[in-house]
């Protein structure tokens, strides 16, 4: 069985949460408190209760084997429903669960595992002995142990098995005695270990042993216990599902990312497709990154009610209609940052440039909850407009920023920028984020922490950015007035200005046209004549020469191209040496250091 419809109204924290047209792997997003947990809790309550919704609530069920459609008589249910309690009240066999529900909640944190001692009498048959319908429902945490038993005696089991066909060939005094090999029943927990955690392998359980081992990378023999944390809990969480067998059933999981490693959640969410059939499986989460992955499955976001006064608190994001939010820098990864609530920050550049690693070490540094994203380019001012709007209107509203260089603006385009994107967008102080490190006494006190005492000092190291400065200025100067033409010259629009009428002629509105086109022409020939180009190039050159012409000033840092002249100095520090200047002013505690990051820790505590 699937669940096909969920409607939710007036269920604790939740005040109206639909879901309709569920996959087979269903993620319920959102931030913390918003009442994730509260929808599983939800549904387990309709199971424990025979199939009754919550007051004004309703399910849909969908019939997944020939066994329910002949209980329900129909191809799907809608509870309260009669027909239901018949296929779900009957006790299944423990190693293979069948039209169930099963929940594993939230915690998991098992430290170690204890076989106990068995006698042939305690070691049964696991796989012919029934459990209760409810066994699904029990605390995860509190099952494993029996899981755990199941497993030590299965292997014991089949260890009993190979003596008891010794002994009858035996007794019936063969002259050779052939034994059969037996498949080894932990066979398919040890390659789920190996998917999960490798290069880790886990051991055959051995029947004197009092817990699982397994051999770590360097083929040392390991215990359960000590493993860390995240790989216990996907051991756990695993072996539980595993055991159970699960087909047709309802598999509900609380924050499957807890303690996890972004690589060890991808493992796990492969591995739990793969156990089993016609499975439904429904993911509760805040991780960013299981949400960004599975937008081809739809995710579903629960937002806080204090946001959506009436009306549905879910809204679905796929693929069929995540097109609207194409405009989005790195949707994936975005998207997942939207959902758990984070704050947005948006940065030049690509996940390979320094923009974001600058950020984010500052934010974690000053413990400011920020998502730094990149973007690629922040220059597109109606691109920023559209993902504000997209995301604030499409989802559940965000705090969303973005910082972007100044490059060659100037402070007229800058005020235009700020003012169209309603202080979104924020600029950066200098050319480039390169230039905050621009700072030759800072830079001094990270190359004497380094090279000791073949540091050159700061008044050297003025003298070298003043000479690199030198060589940049007259390519400076073109971009600079370059950036001031654009700015002021805008589209070259040659609409007609004119009415169109039906009537109207091409040759009409090409003389429209035209006139158009002559008077922006002769607009731009007084504009940007060579008279006033030359003009705005001798004022930059001047501006650039006077910033550095009585040493390294706070104009000269802001103007030249930092990225190119931080680069520059670290190969003239260190050579060939894989060093970032940045990184150790940043961690830095010297307070010259301190002063250079200033303005950038400033933009983050403003966002």
């Amino acid at each position: 069985m699937r669940i096909k419809e969920l409607h939710l109204k007036d269920w604790q924290v939740i005040r109206q949460a639909d879901f309709q047209d569920l996959s087979d792997f269903v993620v319920v997003a959102g931030p913390n408190g918003v009442g994730k947990t509260k929808i599983k809790e939800a549904i387990v309550h309709i199971f424990q209760n025979g199939g009754n919704p919550p007051e004004g609530s309703k399910v849909v069920l969908e019939a997944t084997n020939p066994e329910e459609i002949a209980a329900w008589k129909n191809n799907e249910v809608t509870l309260p429903e009669n027909s239901f309690w018949s296929i779900f009240s009957f006790n299944n066999k423990r190693l293979k669960t069948k039209s169930r529900l099963i929940q594993i909640d939230s915690n998991r944190s098992v430290e170690s595992v204890n076989f106990q001692q068995l006698t042939f009498q305690s070691i049964g048959n696991p796989a012919e002995e029934e459990v209760g319908y409810d066994y699904g429902f029990q605390n995860s945490k509190n099952r494993f142990q029996d899981i755990c038993k199941t497993l030590h005696r299965l292997k014991s089991k089949e260890v009993t098995s190979v003596y008891q066909e010794y002994q009858s060939k035996i007794e019936g005094k063969k002259a050779e005695v052939v034994l059969n090999k037996l498949n080894d029943p932990t066979e398919k927990y040890i390659d789920i270990f190996g998917k999960l955690l490798y290069p880790k392998k886990m051991l055959p359980i051995d029947i004197n042993s009092s817990t699982i081992q397994y051999k770590d990378d360097d083929g040392n023999t390991r215990q359960f216990s000590e493993l860390s944390s995240g790989e216990r809990e996907v051991v756990v969480l695993t072996f539980d599902i595993l055991t159970q067998n699960p087909s047709d059933c309802l598999i509900l999981i609380d924050e499957p990312e807890v303690h996890l490693h972004p690589e060890l959640t991808f493992r796990l969410i492969k591995v739990l497709k793969s156990i089993g059939e016609r499975n439904q499986y429904f993911l509760f989460t805040h991780s960013a990154d299981i949400i960004g992955n599975s937008l081809d499955t739809g995710v579903h976001f629960v937002r806080p009610k204090a946001r959506i006064p009436s009306g549905n608190q879910v809204v679905r994001v796929d693929e069929s209609n995540i097109e609207a939010l194409r405009t989005i820098p790195n949707i994936r990864e975005t998207i997942g940052m939207v959902s758990v609530g984070k704050k947005l920050l948006f940065v030049e550049g690509n996940s390979t440039s320094i923009d974001r690693n600058v950020f984010a070490t500052i934010a974690k540094a000053t413990k400011i909850d920020v998502a730094i994203i990149p973007s690629d380019s922040c220059s597109n001012i109606n691109n920023m407009s559209m993902m504000c709007e997209t995301l604030e209107k499409g989802l559940f509203g965000v705090e969303l920023f973005m910082v972007r260089d100044r490059d060659g603006l100037i402070a007229e385009q800058i005020s235009t920028f700020t003012s169209k994107s309603k202080g979104k967008l924020v600029f950066l102080p200098f050319y480039h984020i390169e230039n905050a490190f621009l700072n030759p006494k800072a830079i001094e006190a990270v190359a004497k922490k380094i090279l000791l005492a073949a540091a050159p000092s700061a008044k050297q190291i003025e003298d070298k950015m003043i000479e690199l400065a030198r060589l940049q200025i007259n390519h400076m100067i073109s971009l600079y007035v370059k950036s001031e033409i654009y700015f002021q010259a805008g589209n070259f629009d040659i609409s007609p200005k004119m009415t169109i009428t039906p009537t109207t002629t091409v040759a009409d509105i090409k003389t429209a046209m035209d006139n158009r086109k002559n008077q922006l022409l002769a607009e731009y020939n007084s504009n940007f004549s060579d008279t006033v180009i030359e003009a705005r190039l001798n004022h930059w050159k001047t501006t650039l020469e006077n910033s550095i012409s009585t040493g390294w000033s706070k104009e000269a840092r802001e103007y030249f191209i930092g990225k190119r002249m931080l680069k520059e100095i670290q190969n003239w520090l260190f050579g060939t040496k894989n060093i970032l200047l940045w990184e150790h002013i940043i961690n830095s505690d010297d307070e010259n250091c301190l002063e250079t990051c200033k303005e950038l820790r400033e933009i983050l505590n403003a966002v």
